[in-house]
């Protein structure tokens, strides 16, 4: 009996240590699957909620963007008026000229990229690697779209993330025509202004269907610099230069002919192709360092 002692302690010890052992293994066990279960509902929201915010999208007007409630609170916080004029209008309703002026000032290959430009982006790349520093950007009206309506200002790599995500999925679920109808009616145009309606009847007195070829481009002119510059200022060398951004690229297109493009700018179009692209680059310049 002396002897079978000792033996019964030692297996009592390694009955205690195998218990013990399952007992960590097991609650390891079940701390990790809640874990990973938690971490595969936050993987699936983070992937679904964009999903479900674009096709919401579809069929839905915002009342405000997540730029319009971060631009009234820098208002609040500096105590100036908070009050933002903002009207939606369809895009049916909107001036085909004002359509045509944006799109040559802010995204002439809108409807041909998918959502995103390589040329551009390229371009700007070589640009800035020449001046040394982040002058000019290349988003192009989708991606602008996505961070007004879902984004913050930040410069971060996950913001960088994000606009991508949401611009493919803008570009697959909305197509061209409702993101176009969409940064029309959200874009900024003027300190308080937002959307193309308040601005018409703010600076035009009418309504943006009635805005014509004129108005239309010094409309889409000031979108680079909405709180700086009026659409109505004639003294704008910044806008004479957006315009002939605006004329060259309608140009180009055959939106419009000569007589078109000498109401523009004040003078005609170069014959040379090559010439007149030239001068589309160097004043494109102009929009791009200041998005």
């Amino acid at each position: 009996m002396k002897k079978t002692q000792p033996l019964k302690i030692v297996l009592l010890v390694l009955k205690i240590l195998w218990i013990t052992v399952k007992t960590i293994v097991l609650t390891y066990a079940v701390l990790f699957s809640v874990a990973g279960t938690i971490a595969l509902i936050t993987a699936y929201k983070y992937v679904t909620t964009p999903i479900r915010e674009v096709k919401w999208l579809k069929t839905n007007n915002p009342v405000e963007t997540a730029y319009m409630a971060s631009y009234r609170k820098e208002l609040r916080d500096s105590s100036h008026n908070d009050t933002l004029h903002h009207t939606f209008l369809p895009i049916d309703s909107i001036s085909p000229h004002l359509k045509s002026a944006v799109l040559a000032a802010e995204d002439d290959g809108f409807y041909t990229h998918p959502g995103f430009d390589i040329e551009a982006i390229l371009a700007a790349y070589e640009y800035n690697k020449v001046k040394g520093k982040m002058k000019r950007g290349a988003s192009t009206i989708t991606q602008q779209l996505a961070k007004n309506l879902f984004l913050d200002d930040s410069r971060s790599f996950e913001r960088k993330v994000k606009e991508l995500a949401y611009t493919v999925l803008m570009e697959k679920y909305l197509g061209k025509d409702r993101i176009l109808e969409l940064y029309l009616n959200y874009a900024q145009w003027g300190k308080n202004i937002f959307g193309c309606q308040a601005a018409s009847k703010q600076f035009y007195k009418k309504p943006a269907s009635a805005l014509n070829r004129i108005e239309s481009a010094r409309m889409a002119a000031v979108l680079a610099m909405p709180t700086r510059v009026s659409p109505t200022n004639t003294h704008s060398t910044f806008i004479t230069r957006r315009i002939a951004v605006i004329a060259n690229n309608l140009y180009l297109h055959h939106a419009i002919d000569d007589s078109g493009f000498f109401n523009l700018t004040g003078y005609f179009p170069a014959k040379d192709s090559s010439e007149t692209e030239s001068s589309t680059a160097d004043t494109s310049s102009v929009r791009m360092e200041n998005q």
